[in-house]
């Protein structure tokens, strides 16, 4: 969820630190399969002071360490869902934020089984790691089943937080019975044809049926009665038939966006192999990779299902590039004195968002070559391949972090960051 994203990082304080050696065949990730709550009865919460941090007073200091080792993301559910139970007691206890994180990690909970399956199947048929996608869907949704956000003007949705014109490339890739499954109509996938923002008129219907809950809420039920002619005055001028093209497909995302998992989550692999093949530089798509007879070494449930490192720098990158744009390799090269690395790994990665591209006095932008973008953009989108890192690690182990030493604020260039030559020494 790219927007909801700022609002999220607030929430949290990173500092510097020391890049330890990692061997990144083999990190310290926690298989795919217990990034997932296991289902155990929670825990009695209800007497604890701050529900965020507390523990029952008459709980051992051994049995404290298992729920935060083994049970951590049960631990992180039940914390939750105490949340959403003292805010229904008494409403007005929490912030409007956390009672949507609360709600978000709550929904990210559900359907394990079919989330599991739908990251492994995605790896399978695009060789994105599994920890990659699954630290992607986390940072973007908490792994749970948005509905239609606005995202600045993105108005993006489900799991995968995908916008129409993603979704679009991926649904016109279905084989004919598929696109009549879910009545995806044939239209090109183009801005001028269909775009997010033809979105708005349909997501200001839906708000307004959904009355004072807050649009995350939003499901199909508050857009099934929306007609064309309801909104056809707002999207661009075209032909009826055009009109009418627009209308399936803005339909029909609405409708399976959400509450389609599997093919969300597929879309979502096949968007980021999409811009792994166009973008990423071919050295760095042809390292850390698993030679013959060697793989990701857990004993996982599955097998793991990719060539690539689990936390593969090539796939990194074009995560980063989902989020920020295609200038990220630009970005990376330029840092690196215009030749990307062999040897790179994720933190150099990390570390070449945040530090590539020298400030320009007078602007909030930094500049690399030909191109620049707002130094905001190059902190939010180095602590997003962080966290995405962060998602997918055991717990209490510290694999990469973000390199900020001060918030990332739209129009502020911190000092620090000033004085940077934009280059590697």
């Amino acid at each position: 969820m790219k927007s909801f994203l700022i609002t999220l990082l607030t929430l949290y304080s990173l500092s510097l630190y020391t890049q330890a050696t990692i061997d990144w065949s083999n990190p310290s990730l926690a298989c795919p399969e217990n990034l997932f709550p296991k289902g155990i009865p929670c825990l009695d919460l209800s007497s604890v002071g701050n529900v965020y941090t507390d523990f029952p007073s008459n709980m051992a200091e051994d049995e404290i360490s298992t729920w935060q080792k083994k049970y951590s993301k049960d631990l992180k559910l039940c914390r939750n869902l105490e949340v959403l139970k003292r805010e229904t007691e008494k409403p007005g206890s929490y912030k409007p934020i956390q009672i949507q994180l609360a709600w978000m990690n709550v929904n990210g909970a559900k359907e394990k089984d079919k989330k599991l399956s739908g990251i492994y199947q995605a790896a399978k048929n695009d060789g994105v790691p599994p920890h990659v996608l699954l630290g992607a869907l986390n940072q973007e949704s908490l792994l749970s089943n948005l509905g239609l956000t606005p995202d600045g003007g993105n108005y993006s949705c489900g799991i995968a937080q995908l916008n129409i014109l993603e979704w679009c490339q991926s649904a016109n890739s279905l084989s004919k019975e598929e696109k009549a499954i879910l009545g995806w109509p044939a239209i090109e996938c183009r801005n001028d044809m269909i775009s997010p923002a033809m979105l708005e008129p349909f997501y200001n219907l839906a708000i307004k049926e959904l009355g004072e809950q807050p649009d995350y809420l939003l499901t199909y039920e508050h857009f099934k009665d929306i007609k064309l002619e309801n909104v056809v005055a707002d999207l661009p001028s075209a032909t009826l038939e055009i009109q009418k093209k627009r209308f399936q497909a803005i339909t029909s995302f609405l409708k399976y966006c959400q509450d389609n998992t599997d093919l969300s989550i597929r879309f979502k692999g096949k968007t980021l192999r999409g811009l792994f093949d166009k973008f990423i530089p071919e050295t760095m798509k042809k390292n850390e990779m698993y030679t013959e007879g060697k793989t990701f070494n857990q004993s996982c449930e599955q097998n793991y299902p990719s060539n690539y490192y689990p936390l593969h720098t090539g796939w990194l990158l074009a995560v980063a590039i989902y989020n920020a744009g295609p200038n990220q390799p630009k970005l990376v090269e330029h840092y690196y004195h215009n030749k990307i690395p062999s040897n790179l790994n994720p933190h150099g990665l990390i570390e070449a968002l945040h530090w590539g591209g020298k400030y320009k006095i007078g602007t909030t932008r930094v500049y690399f070559g030909e191109n620049s973008q707002t130094w905001f953009k190059s902190c939010i989108v180095q602590r997003h391949v962080a966290r995405v890192i962060q998602h997918t690690t055991l717990p209490g182990v510290v694999v990469a972090k973000s390199l900020e030493e001060a918030p990332c604020v739209k129009d502020e260039v911190p000092l620090y960051r000033q004085k940077s030559s934009g280059v590697a020494p």
